[in-house]
């Protein structure tokens, strides 16, 4: 099977499409207020997500030059506000709450939720098995993501009553994400002939299950819950 075919085929164990946070979402069936409490529970997670991307760039520059300047590249766009993409995700997802009445203070002190907490040790654990791990992971959640993410604007916009402007980091990631995931996996070679084969394989398959877990965590924070979801409908 090619290798990239197989890394996707991980998805099918939690198709995060069909996540209940978002069917619930897309159905309008959270208020605006739970959707508020999940997107900080974002803000924590992509806080986290900055940190780790940063880090993975220093360590590819001593590893293999185009995994460096590809993973630069998507540093720059998703985590800085240096490039002509504009402001960088986290300062999105904060605009977005911000909006809603959220203050900055509640921001700095949220706590993240179960489900967010075991997403973020993941992802982190991903990345610690080598800065490729961390790419393809995350190139292969972003595949998926661009998908998705533009219909979760349209229902905020739709169905919440947000402004293109609060809303924007979901428009943003449609084809910013694909770009992502593009580059992911121009190197993917590159980072099997760094980390071996098995280790990939099984980072991305952690990369979906830290997903789920963390949106996971993000309704918990709505409904006041600690429920998981097991990647079935």
């Amino acid at each position: 099977m090619d290798r990239k075919v197989e890394l996707l085929k991980q998805y099918d164990l939690f198709p995060f499409h069909e996540h209940p946070l978002w069917v619930s979402i897309r159905r309008h069936d959270l208020s605006y207020e739970e959707v508020i409490r999940a997107e900080l529970q974002h803000c924590i997670r992509t806080r986290e997500g900055r940190t780790l991307r940063e880090h993975a760039v220093q360590k590819a520059q001593v590893l293999n030059e185009k995994l460096f300047k590809y993973l630069l590249e998507t540093y720059l766009e998703e985590c800085t506000n240096n490039d002509k993409t504009g402001p960088s995700h986290l300062e999105l997802i904060e605009r977005l709450v911000l909006l809603a009445g959220v203050t900055r203070e509640q921001i700095d002190l949220a706590l993240p939720t179960p489900g967010n907490s075991a997403a973020i040790a993941l992802y982190k654990d991903i990345a610690e098995r080598g800065a490729g791990c961390h790419m393809v992971g995350a190139g292969a959640v972003e595949h998926f993501y661009c998908k998705l993410s533009p219909k979760i604007f349209d229902a905020y916009v739709g169905s919440y009553g947000m402004s293109e402007e609060q809303a924007w980091t979901y428009k943003l990631h449609g084809p910013m994400d694909e770009t992502h995931a593009d580059r992911a996996f121009a190197v993917l070679n590159e980072v099997v002939e760094l980390h071996g084969w098995a280790i990939v394989l099984q980072s991305v398959k952690d990369a979906f299950i830290a997903t789920s877990l963390h949106y996971d965590g993000m309704l918990q924070a709505a409904t006041n819950s600690n429920r998981y979801w097991d990647g079935k409908s």
